[in-house]
């Protein structure tokens, strides 16, 4: 197994490089880089593998995602090293699902005379292509990414067969396509002959070689804060899994009771009052979110409170005493599930108790919907800090309007 410099040891699940993405984003570091760097190190691997590469015919079978990006990136990077570049979409361009795939597919069509397009939505259309397969000396596949769901269908189906039946040298972008990455799973799939993993390790790296062929690791430069903080890419897995209990319990008083009901109302959750113990506790299902240690019978528990002064080590060593996911509010926040740390250091800082029952209620229902603690505990650092940025000052309307903005983000 080939490996790039990454030093990550632990292996990455889909939905993680997804938050990674995001969060990228969010620290400054557009997703159009990523992409030019992963199919920038794709080529880099392809010109590796084939010394020969100036006499090559290279076929790239991209699909509409961002895995077609990444390989219309390669096929860029490749035109001026090898004899022919053509490139299959698996779609019509205006199927193309994301800014930065588009914009690398447009930048393609204005390289006419080192590179030819040939979009192919259908089979139909996709079967007059059939020499280009037989004639390739690589392929590279960029058809599905970690992003996969479901059968795959046609031409995607057919598109497969024809790279597994080709003679060339198989590169796939990522992960073999039709292959799930974290279980390995698949009804059919390409298997290649290389895989370019990118960013880290992934779970599929476990099966056979006969599968995945040599697996080389390489880095694309998300910052590696992007794994640490909390941020966009939480928020948007846990709406993504959000599932509505019928029923949550705020119990406490005052603004923390305000803030966490009020937070539950927008997601719509219908939330009762229960008797107050002078502290704040929401219950949602199983899950207790507290703001001081509470009997939870066996449940799911997190503690939320107040930590001005409190560091990252603090809430790693009161998650492992407590065997519970640690949520400390203030300054940079802190958040533990006993193993890995996060915390926001770029909204302003939770300084008031309306806005510590919002962070409470929202870490119960992502709890509640299955959501991990790490990344149900950093969705709702995110989002109670979020809509102060700007300075919302103590303007609870336009607090709620931002927060209510950020929620129906799906």
């Amino acid at each position: 197994m080939g490996e790039g410099t990454i030093a990550h040891s632990r292996r990455y699940r889909s939905f993680e490089i997804g938050v990674i993405d995001e969060n990228s984003s969010y620290l400054g570091v557009d997703r159009r880089i990523l992409m030019e760097n992963a199919g920038a190190a794709v080529a880099r691997v392809v010109e590796r593998e084939a010394p020969s590469l100036s006499t090559a015919k290279i076929l790239v079978v991209a699909g509409p995602g961002n895995n077609g990006g990444d390989a219309f990136v390669a096929a860029r990077h490749l035109a001026s090293r090898a004899a022919r570049v053509s490139v299959v979409l698996l779609a019509r361009p205006e199927q193309i699902k994301t800014h930065e795939a588009s914009a690398n597919w447009e930048a393609l069509t204005r390289m006419r005379r080192s590179v030819e397009l040939h979009p192919a939505g259908t089979l139909e259309e996709l079967q007059p292509l059939r020499r280009l397969f037989e004639e390739a000396d690589i392929i590279l596949d960029g058809i599905f990414g970690t992003g996969i769901r479901g059968e795959v269908r046609e031409p995607y189906r057919t598109a497969i067969n024809l790279i597994n039946s080709a003679r060339a040298l198989k590169v796939s972008i990522d992960v073999p396509s039709g292959l799930d990455p974290d279980t390995g799973g698949h009804t059919i799939a390409v298997r290649p002959d290389v895989t370019v993993t990118l960013h880290g390790p992934k779970s599929f790296m476990d099966m056979p070689a006969e599968l995945i062929g040599r697996v080389y690791v390489e880095p694309i430069g998300a910052p590696p804060d992007a794994e640490t903080i909390a941020g966009p890419g939480d928020l948007v897995h846990a709406l993504s899994r959000l599932r509505r209990p019928s029923t949550a319990i705020v119990e406490g008083e005052g603004v923390e009771a305000e803030g966490a009901l009020e937070a539950l109302r927008m997601i719509g959750v219908e939330a009762g009052v229960g008797a107050s113990g002078g502290w704040l506790a929401v219950r949602a299902g199983g899950v207790t979110v507290s703001d001081r240690v509470v009997e939870t019978g066996g449940g799911r528990f997190a503690l939320v409170r107040w930590a001005h002064e409190g560091g990252g080590e603090d809430a790693l060593s009161l998650a492992r005493a407590l065997k519970s996911p640690v949520y400390l509010v203030g300054g940079w926040d802190s958040i533990s599930d006993s193993v890995y740390l996060k915390s926001n250091w770029i909204e302003p800082p939770i300084e008031s108790g309306y806005v510590l029952g919002v962070a409470a209620s929202l870490s119960a229902i992502f709890l509640e919907s299955g959501v991990e603690p790490i990344y149900a505990l950093g969705a709702a650092c995110y989002a109670a800090r979020r809509p102060m940025s700007g300075g919302v000052g103590g303007d609870r309307q336009a607090y709620l309007e931002r927060l209510g903005q950020l929620l129906s983000r799906r």
